[in-house]
């Protein structure tokens, strides 16, 4: 779900100082004078800028929401911290490739444990190995924050549901959650099949720390503490309100990078952090930036505005109140490209169902409805509801007609303030009455509209307008999250059993292709037949950095990868 969230900071490149004294060199003919040493290196340096403070560093414990303020805390653990698989942020497909893990994992015939091969010669940044051990040593961590344990745990984690099933069972064992086969191979044991796992476990959440540097039952502490993992940087120091500062990791077991040191300084204010790139005190944005001009760059920043995100928003329909034919002809009402092209500017594009075309197990053969006025009128006549005529007129005598019927009444939630949910009432109330409904404004408090995005407060929305952000790259996870009847955040209060019976289905089901099938029949079912939601837009990202800053991994997820950037003096 959405979530909203000084001096310029300029950043002085340090210096290697020599500590030794200088040694007095004497010229043949006699004199004293000194040879000067040699000038101190300097340190080349990645220098990065974000208006967000890391709130949690402890990856069990950070938000995962790619919007959020917390989105710089998963920037941070993801330079230090790797997990056994993530997905390549070079791939558009964001595919997963093994990264702790020396290979993909298996599974056996029950699909409830799976082995991992372990990457030989690596090493925490405290100088200990990463071995079998500490694999094992983090998922009882896990557990432990999860209360996969069994034992009651009042230190909860943020991400803990990412670890359960939909009837809140946790997924992993509850007293073996890791099997050491030897040294450099484990066994992940499942208290049920949960095929997805290889995605769960590219998830930050997941990446491996060190056991002999991290508290096992408590978090790391974000004002004072350190995360040390396996990655190309080593975490120095945060200091609240001015920055978060990196070294390079010479044990590295990959090519070393191309940085020594990594500094993303903290803004409180956007506006401050985009002339620092302009005056060149900073050379990168993080987040994955919404908003940012799109034009009257300099030749020195290049921005990249076409980058498709994963977050899904939509217009949610109360799946008890509002039944599927309704849901059906609003769908054909909404004039879509009306509300992207002039509401948004063209800075989103259309969803084609929760899923976005970067989106492993995409369907591009599924399409949500476009609009056509006639078609949801005829919807109705269909049902029995009237005998009205059913056209595409917006105006005239047949559109009188629709809009004077009044078949239905349903209220409009939104925050008021928001323009774009403003905006979109505003023109919910001539559509729909077009069809024949009646909407009601109930604008209200940011705080009052979140308070409704729970179980407690679904029934007192109608219709309402709101987001979805993907915690790591599985289908299930935005499809389970939004339609399982299982789930709370399933807000339209849609079911539909045979859908449930797919997703038991898809959790069993280990091999790929038949996994998408599976998927394209879900989605088929919820999108072009259900319609528990008017699929309207995903957001595109933007990247905004120096030119001479090369290696940059332009991805849906907006991640921050510092591994492989390098800086071309050429430019």
């Amino acid at each position: 779900m959405e979530r909203n969230k000084k001096n310029i900071v300029i950043i002085v490149l340090s210096f290697a100082l020599m500590t030794s004294g200088v040694l007095n060199i004497y010229l043949a003919f006699g004199t004293n004078d000194q040879i000067a040493p040699p000038a101190p290196p300097v340190l080349i340096t990645l220098k990065a800028g974000a208006h967000y403070e890391p709130w949690n560093l402890d990856p069990i414990n950070s938000n995962s929401s790619i919007w959020s303020s917390t989105s710089i805390s998963m920037d941070v653990i993801e330079q230090v911290c790797e997990g056994l698989y993530m997905y390549n942020l070079s791939d558009p497909d964001l595919g997963i490739v093994p990264m702790l893990a020396s290979g993909l994992g298996s599974w056996d015939i029950t699909g409830k444990h799976y082995t991992v091969p372990l990457r030989r010669n690596v090493w925490f940044h405290d100088g200990t190995p990463f071995n079998a051990t500490a694999v094992k040593w983090n998922f009882e961590r896990i557990n432990w924050f999860t209360n996969g344990t069994g034992t009651l745990n009042t230190m909860l984690s943020r991400t803990h549901s990412s670890w359960k099933f939909l009837n809140g069972t946790l997924i992993l064992d509850p007293t073996n959650p890791v099997t050491i086969n030897n040294e450099y191979s484990v066994t992940i044991n499942l208290r049920a099949p949960y095929a997805i796992l290889e995605s769960l476990l590219c998830y930050f959440p997941a990446f491996i720390l060190s056991p002999k540097s991290t508290p096992k039952y408590e978090y790391i502490s974000t004002a004072n503490g350190r995360i040390v993992g396996t990655g190309p940087f080593v975490y120095d120091h945060y200091i609240a309100d001015t920055e978060v500062k990196f070294h390079r990791w010479a044990r590295y077991w990959r090519t070393g990078t191309y940085f020594e040191e990594v500094i993303i300084s903290l803004f409180e204010d956007g506006t401050e952090m985009f002339n620092a790139l302009l005056s060149q005190s900073i050379e990168y944005i993080l987040g994955g930036q919404i908003g940012l001009p799109v034009s009257g760059y300099p030749e020195y920043i290049t921005y990249n505005p076409g980058i498709r995100g994963l977050s899904y928003y939509y217009l949610s329909m109360n799946n008890k109140k509002i039944n599927v034919t309704w849901r059906q002809a609003i769908s054909y009402a909404i004039n879509f490209t009306y509300l992207i092209e002039e509401l948004q500017c063209g800075t989103v594009y259309r969803s084609n169902g929760p899923l976005a075309p970067t989106f492993p197990m995409y369907d591009p053969n599924i399409k949500a409805a476009t609009w056509n006025l006639a078609k949801a009128r005829q919807i109705l006549v269909d049902a029995g509801i009237t005998t009205l005529t059913a056209n595409n007129d917006t105006t005239g005598p047949v559109a009188d007609a629709w809009k004077a019927a009044d078949f239905q009444s349903w209220n409009y939630s939104y925050n008021i303030g928001n323009v774009f949910r403003e905006d979109l009432g505003v023109l919910l109330f001539d559509y729909l009455d077009l069809i024949g409904i009646e909407v009601i404004d109930q604008g209200m408090s940011f705080d009052d509209f979140i308070n409704r995005m729970d179980p407690d407060g679904y029934n007192s929305l109608d219709l309402y307008f709101i987001g979805c952000t993907p915690e790591y790259l599985s289908p299930f996870n935005m499809i389970a999250s939004l339609f399982s009847n299982k789930s709370a955040s399933n807000s339209a209060q849609y079911h539909n059993h045979t859908v449930e019976m797919w997703l038991d289905e898809v959790l069993s089901e280990t091999n790929t292709t038949k996994r998408e099938i599976l998927y394209s029949k879900i989605l088929h079912q919820i999108v072009e037949v259900d319609m528990p939601h008017a699929f309207v837009y995903h957001p595109n990202r933007s990247c905004v950095h120096s030119t001479d800053l090369k290696g940059v991994r332009y991805n849906a997820m907006g991640r921050f990868y510092a591994y492989p950037m390098y800086r071309d003096s050429n430019s």
